[in-house]
């Protein structure tokens, strides 16, 4: 009895609709709380293609487009795809590659900036093709088959190294002024120091007629919102104190946002190859590849995550590949509209469930739509490319710590008492690191420059080669069950012991007809 109360108690299940004021408010809260790092791929993208004074204009439309693309990711996969409440955003899993791109070309005063729509078309082609492997993989099966081997041991592995590579970007950004320092301290306060503390906030109550202090987790809630908020403002008093230089990049009256603010028309609707006709690059393309599959990982990772979080049972195989088919979709609007990676499942969007106690579709479907209109609404996204660069800096840095957090959780289930499986993780991580520094710094000399090209970016991936070893030794060496490795077992939740009502795979019976 005791076991069945522990899995009843979602206040608002799968299939669940809340209150219409519920609904908004756990909408717009998912929202916000995937605002930063839809923010982040943006801004960084914007400074790799070298486009001088057109930064600004071009970090506006990269987040009007990722705006848009998550809506519409989103909205297909919680309706047509997984059908749990799921979020997706721009993929971390290809800044490595980026990053490999930046320092072929990289940006400075020989740069050459009206190269930069060039570049976006590189970008755009290669990584449009690349990510044809995920939709490929739905449809012949071969990921819902592949599941059955990748399991946190593979998993945890390649995220660290995902989120260890992101570390030049997060030193660069954070280099920029002492700004993002303090953003980030801010943003941990909130976080971690002040979790659980209860704002006291004046409210009317309308029954009783008077006046009230409620208390609420406000911080904890919207951290990055208010955070950014507040790192904004600072920003703002330094400028109108002239207390930083004038080209400091902490400053809020740079000419060129505020003139691209101006110039910005109110609606804007992203179209596909807004850059031209995109170019296809064989290492990109081969870098890109290798990303999508970790990308992938990543998400059958959280595609489980999600599904033990929102009760549900062992995600059948024709959900994983329909799945995988609605997020190669995504991943292709992405590319085609230059943003420069994938979509992904966004972890902080699901954790964000174990506190709220609500996994109802509908939620993250009205999430879908308000990051939609955020992005046609382009005045917003102008906005928020306004944000000073040291601040984005320090909810970058923060952002890739709660991913390098959230990714632990993977752990829960696998036996960590075994040396087995200790070893394994130890072995991918190391290794991985140290096999990508020793080609960063003897790059591969065949004598074929597009075989130096394509295996010196592969090489160089540490996610790829430590996620390689690990998924390698956890299905060949012995000493361990399923279950020891992180698989749910056949004791979890089965597909028999959840109520029709609550069963969040099954699609429409008007669909099914």
């Amino acid at each position: 009895m005791k076991m069945k109360e522990e899995k009843d108690d979602l206040v608002h299940h799968v299939n669940d609709i809340p209150s219409i004021p519920t609904i908004l408010l756990l909408g717009f809260q998912q929202m916000m709380i995937c605002l930063s790092m839809l923010l982040v791929v943006p801004y960084l993208v914007s400074g790799m293609v070298c486009p001088g004074d057109k930064e600004t204009e071009i970090r506006v439309q990269l987040i009007s487009a990722s705006f848009v693309t998550s809506g519409i990711a989103t909205l297909l996969q919680t309706t047509f795809g997984m059908r749990l409440a799921i979020l997706h955003g721009p993929s971390f899993a290809y800044l490595p590659v980026l990053n490999t791109f930046q320092a072929t070309y990289p940006c400075n005063e020989q740069t050459d900036t009206s190269l930069w729509q060039h570049k976006m078309q590189m970008i755009s082609g290669s990584c449009l093709v690349a990510v044809l492997v995920m939709p490929l993989f739905g449809i012949t099966g071969l990921i819902g088959f592949l599941s059955k081997f990748i399991g946190p041991i593979t998993i945890v592995p390649i995220m660290t190294l995902l989120t260890i590579s992101a570390v030049p970007d997060v030193e660069q950004k954070m280099a920029l002024h002492w700004m993002s320092s303090v953003e980030f301290l801010i943003l941990v306060a909130f976080i971690v120091l002040l979790e659980h503390w209860e704002m006291p906030i004046p409210a009317f109550s309308f029954k009783n007629k008077k006046f009230y202090v409620a208390r609420r987790k406000v911080l904890s809630q919207f951290p990055y919102i208010i955070g950014i908020a507040i790192g904004w403002f600072i920003c703002f008093i330094l400028t109108v104190t002239n207390a930083i230089p004038v080209n400091s990049s902490a400053r809020t009256d740079q000419n060129s946002s505020i003139e691209t603010l101006r110039s910005t028309p109110w609606i804007h609707v992203p179209i596909p190859g807004q850059y031209g006709t995109p170019i296809v690059d064989v290492s990109l393309l081969c870098g890109f590849i290798a990303s999508s599959f970790v990308a992938m990982i990543e998400s059958i990772g959280d595609y489980n995550l999600c599904a033990k979080l929102s009760k549900q049972g062992k995600i059948p195989e024709s959900n994983l590949n329909r799945g995988f088919i609605v997020e190669g979709i995504g991943c292709m609007l992405s590319s085609s509209f230059g943003i420069g990676t994938g979509v992904t499942t966004y972890a902080e969007n699901i954790a964000i469930m174990s506190v709220t106690k609500v996994s109802s579709r509908i939620t993250m479907q009205v999430a879908g739509l308000f990051l939609l209109i955020a992005g046609i609404f382009s005045k917003f996204s102008a906005v928020l490319a306004m944000i000073p660069e040291p601040v984005v800096g320090g909810v970058l840095a923060i952002g890739i710590c709660m991913v390098n957090g959230v990714l632990l959780r993977n752990l829960m289930t696998v036996d960590l008492r075994l040396s087995r499986n200790l070893n394994i993780m130890g072995i991918s991580i190391i290794m991985g690191l140290t096999v990508a520094l020793h080609f960063e710094n003897n790059p591969l000399k065949t004598g074929n420059q597009t075989v130096d090209n394509v295996f010196g970016t592969l090489l160089t991936i540490r996610m790829l080669i430590g996620g390689i070893i690990a998924f390698i030794l956890d299905n060949v060496a012995s000493g361990a069950t399923r279950e020891q490795r992180g698989f749910r077992s056949s004791d979890d939740v089965g597909d028999e012991e959840i109520l029709i009502e609550n069963n969040g795979y099954a699609l429409p019976s008007t669909l099914n007809r």
